[in-house]
């Protein structure tokens, strides 16, 4: 056994994914001028879409055996069943039930990703592993980070 792995080695691995999704900024319980001025031009009637680009990271051990941390093929068909199929060209008010109480901004979506992933992830608590982020780009300029606190 090569003499790297023999301490445990903690170690971050990133995928990134793209998707595309509308959303509507509007809280119901305001009104139509509060929204404008709180929202702006993002509380458009007809809502408005982003190009979202999603980075999650896991962190853990290196597994000795493998010499992984996890499998980023599987973390990719993880990645694709539940959030692609979720929420890629989907309008995020109304396709998306998990959504459908709150305002979709980009930190309740990073939230809600947190959620999804780190209860498919349970099946893989043998393993030293955890999510340590979820990071969504909006645009090329804004990024929501959410770390699970």
């Amino acid at each position: 056994m090569n003499h790297i792995l023999e301490k445990p080695r903690k170690i971050y691995v990133s995928r990134k994914i793209d998707f595309n999704a509308a959303h509507r900024l509007f809280n119901p319980e305001l009104s139509d001028g509060e929204n404008s001025r709180i929202y702006g031009k993002c509380s458009n009637e007809h809502g408005h879409g982003h190009n979202y680009e999603l980075e999650i990271t896991l962190s853990g051990i290196v597994d000795r055996k493998t010499g992984f941390l996890f499998d980023l093929k599987e973390l990719k068909s993880i990645l694709e069943e539940e959030i692609i199929a979720r929420f890629d060209h989907r309008h995020l008010n109304y396709d998306v039930p998990e959504l459908d109480s709150c305002v979709p901004t980009t930190e309740v979506l990073a939230v809600l990703v947190w959620d999804i992933l780190e209860n498919r992830l349970k099946q893989f608590n043998n393993r030293e592993i955890s999510l340590y982020e979820v990071k969504i780009y909006e645009t090329g300029k804004n990024a929501v980070r959410y770390l699970g606190e």
